[in-house]
């Protein structure tokens, strides 16, 4: 008979009570004694285990730590795939001050676009607003697509240059390529 096999009849309530450190349900503790055999038993096939006892305890070991360590991330993967977006912790759902601040942005950005230069603002709202593209615009308006290109990105600027002067400036909002689009604006470079 089994050397493991035998160890393993005689061992099995201290493997247990050891085993029932780990998790208190006694459905796990018997699933992870069956693991535990199974795991020692096969590895007896490849090579003769001299300290049997010792064996299973680390064998034990090894599998308590696996299996909470298969707990620990399934806990966060079911966290993670949580379909409810109004959990409280959530980020998903945007807070009143963030509300009110995306509104007010809003706003000033209609402002902006409504103080563009007429063919700035068509060319903007047709690639932002429609989403059409660059050669689409040019056939509605009969001028080249290097043409819509240029008015498109002068639309940008012009449209950030006049939020700038008529908000803080916050260096979490803008970068610095950003900022110095708007500078280089102010200089004169646009409109």
């Amino acid at each position: 008979m089994s050397g493991i096999l035998n160890e393993y009849e005689a061992s099995k309530p201290a493997l247990r009570r050891y085993l029932g450190r780990f998790f208190a349900r006694s459905q796990d503790v018997d699933d992870m004694l069956q693991e535990v055999f199974v795991r020692a038993y096969a590895m007896e096939a490849q090579r003769p285990i001299l300290m049997p006892r010792a064996y299973l305890f680390r064998v034990a070991k090894h599998v308590a730590l696996n299996e909470i360590a298969r707990r620990k991330n399934s806990a966060t993967d079911s966290v993670e795939d949580f379909e409810q977006p109004d959990v409280i912790g959530s980020n998903t759902q945007p807070g009143l001050e963030q509300v009110v601040d995306g509104k007010q942005r809003l706003a000033l950005f209609a402002k902006a676009v409504a103080a563009l230069p007429s063919q700035c603002r068509k060319v903007l709202v047709m690639k932002k607003i429609e989403g059409l593209s660059q050669r689409e615009i040019a056939a509605r308006l009969g001028i080249a697509e290097s043409t819509v290109e240029k008015h498109l990105a002068k639309a940008l600027l012009l449209t950030r240059d006049f939020m700038a002067r008529r908000e803080p400036f916050d260096p979490g909002r803008a970068s610095l390529r950003e900022a110095d689009n708007v500078r280089r604006l102010r200089a004169g470079d646009g409109e």
